[in-house]
């Protein structure tokens, strides 16, 4: 997961978090000017968790811009059961709620499933949705 991060060009560095020791999840910094529409000047996050329980992995891919509130991610959770096993969620800073709507991925393989993320975030999510 990490080296799918690194690779990236949107995404300027990649830690674990809490440390490298413990990591519990991984937390890459975004660059602002390469985010359509263009945010700042804090850089956004893309935190990336991943939990194997049995045979169902477990899945948080979350995007958060500091600068303006706004934050999105797929989820692979028992959160929103009526969605079914994986849902795209995103908070809209000006109305105050968070809308979920079901999602899928037609790759299995966890590193495939993230490039599929990351394209659907930078290429269409964050423009459509962020776009006034």
């Amino acid at each position: 997961m990490k080296d799918v991060l690194q690779r990236h060009p949107a995404i300027t560095s990649v830690a674990y978090e809490p440390n490298s020791i413990v990591k519990k999840f991984i937390q890459a910094q975004v660059d602002p000017n390469r985010v359509v529409p263009t945010t700042g000047p804090k850089p956004p996050t893309l935190d990336v968790e991943w939990r194997f329980v049995g045979d169902d992995p477990a899945f948080r891919v979350h995007y958060a811009d500091p600068n303006t509130g706004f934050n999105c991610g797929w989820h692979r959770d028992d959160d929103h059961p009526e969605l079914g096993a994986v849902h795209f969620q995103h908070y809209v800073p000006e109305l105050g709620e968070t809308n979920h709507e079901p999602a899928q991925f037609e790759k299995q393989i966890p590193t495939e499933i993230l490039w599929a993320i990351l394209d659907q975030l930078f290429q269409e999510r964050l423009p459509e949705l962020t776009m006034e």
